[in-house]
């Protein structure tokens, strides 16, 4: 695909749900988005993601730039009520999500491997493990559970580094 038909593409991909929900027009939203969903369809039919890496990228361009319009067409709609503008963003954003996972699927196969948690000498597993507590610490609010969960998160990242260890 030649550069120039790339570029207005992507832009008409932006602009179809930007310009009706900047204008709190929900019917007319719906539409171009309609719109907007049949040409990322045929790109994702054309470029097939489980085809291979290449078609998998490619499929993710151009449903990703829909999806990065249906998301600014959603920000702009929210001085009104956004949740109809999300929803339809949402189920409209699926062939993107498709797409996404087929590349993460083709690279997390090649860049995780043992020797990645080996890196700093133990300090990046211990690390992760200490991040997934963090984050899994989010979802609490008793002070008496998280310190358990910590406490247990930083016990199990220290024996991540010691085993991980040269």
């Amino acid at each position: 695909m030649k550069e120039p038909n790339t570029l207005i593409i992507s832009i008409l991909l932006i602009l179809l749900p930007v310009i009706p929900a900047f204008l709190f027009n929900f019917p007319a939203f719906l539409v171009t988005s309609l719109i907007g969903l049949a040409i990322v369809l045929w790109y994702f039919v054309r470029y097939l993601p489980w085809k291979g890496i290449q078609n998998a990228i490619i499929s993710t361009y151009f449903t990703g730039i829909y999806s990065f319009g249906l998301a600014l067409g959603v920000f702009f709609a929210l001085p009104m009520k956004p949740r109809v503008f999300a929803e339809v963003s949402l189920i409209e954003s699926i062939p993107f999500i498709i797409s996404i996972l087929y590349v993460l699927r083709a690279l997390i196969f090649k860049l995780v491997n043992k020797s990645i948690v080996k890196v700093g000498n133990g300090y990046f597993a211990m690390l992760i493990v200490l991040i997934i507590g963090a984050v899994a610490g989010r979802f609490f609010h008793n002070f008496y559970e998280l310190i358990i969960l910590y406490s247990g998160f930083l016990i199990l990242g220290i024996i991540t580094y010691l085993y991980f260890k040269e």
